[in-house]
C-alpha cells in the first residue's frame, strides 16, 4: 500500500511542476491607429519579410549596457519567456521624417508567441495611457500584456532596418512587459492529479478500516 501511496502522489507531483514551460515569442508588431481605433498604414514589424520599418526588440532590460537586441539587422526574433514580469525595450526608425512629433494618435503592439497565440494593447502618446493588455494561455501559464508605451523622442538610437543610429534624428523608444499571473492545468493534468489523489483517499480510507478492525476485542 506505501508502494501505491507514493507512486500517487509521484504522479501527481511530477503533472503539476510539468505543466508549466516558457512561452516563445516569435513576432512583435506597432501599428499606428487613429481616433476611431482603424489602422493608418504605419508599421513597425520583426519580419524581415516585409518591407516596412523594423520593430527593435532589447531583452533582457536589466542591466541595459550588456542587453543584447533580439534583430539587429531585422532578423527573425526566437526568445523564451519564464513565469514573472519580462519587460522589454523597444525602438523603432522616426517617422514620418522631417518631424518630431507622433506619427498617430494610437500604437496598438501585437505580439506573436509559438503555436498561434497572441497578446495586444494600446497606447495614447498625448495622454500616456495603455489601454486593453489581453491575457492567453501559453505553454500551461497564464501571460497577459501589463504594459506598453511608444512614442517619439529628441534622440538617434536606430535607422530603418539596422539597430545602430543614422537615418532619421527623432526616433521612437518604448516599452512592454509580460506578466504571469499563474498556472493552468491542462485537462491530462487534472485528471493525472485526480488518479494520484483518489488513489491516494482509497488507501489512507482501507488502511484506516482494517485499524479499527485491529482494535475490535471480543470478550
Amino acid at each position: 500500500m506505501r508502494k501505491i501511496v507514493m507512486l500517487s502522489l509521484a504522479a501527481a507531483g511530477l503533472s503539476v511542476s510539468g505543466m508549466a514551460s516558457a512561452a516563445t515569442l516569435i513576432n512583435a508588431a506597432v501599428y499606428g491607429l487613429n481616433a476611431q481605433g482603424a489602422t493608418t498604414g504605419t508599421v513597425w514589424d520583426t519580419d524581415p519579410s516585409n518591407p516596412t520599418y523594423t520593430l527593435f526588440v532589447q531583452y533582457p532590460v536589466s542591466g541595459l549596457n550588456g542587453a543584447p537586441v533580439l534583430n539587429p539587422n531585422d532578423q527573425t526574433i526566437s526568445q523564451n519567456v519564464g513565469s514573472g514580469p519580462s519587460p522589454f525595450l523597444l525602438a523603432g526608425e522616426g517617422f514620418l521624417p522631417g518631424t518630431n512629433q507622433d506619427s498617430d494618435l494610437i500604437y496598438r503592439l501585437t505580439l506573436g508567441f509559438l503555436g498561434g497565440a497572441s497578446l495586444t494593447g494600446t497606447y495614447t502618446p498625448t495622454t500616456n495611457t495603455f489601454l486593453a493588455g489581453s491575457s492567453a494561455v501559453i505553454d500551461g501559464l497564464n501571460y497577459t500584456l501589463n504594459d506598453f508605451s511608444f512614442r517619439r523622442f529628441g534622440g538617434d538610437t536606430v535607422q530603418i532596418h539596422s539597430a545602430t543610429p543614422g537615418g532619421d534624428p527623432n526616433d521612437y523608444v518604448g516599452n512592454f512587459t509580460l506578466g504571469t499571473t499563474g498556472a493552468v492545468p491542462e485537462p491530462a493534468t487534472w485528471a493525472m492529479m485526480l488518479i494520484g489523489f483518489g488513489m491516494l483517499g482509497f488507501t489512507m480510507r482501507r488502511r484506516n478500516r482494517d485499524g479499527v478492525k485491529a482494535r475490535v476485542r471480543y470478550a
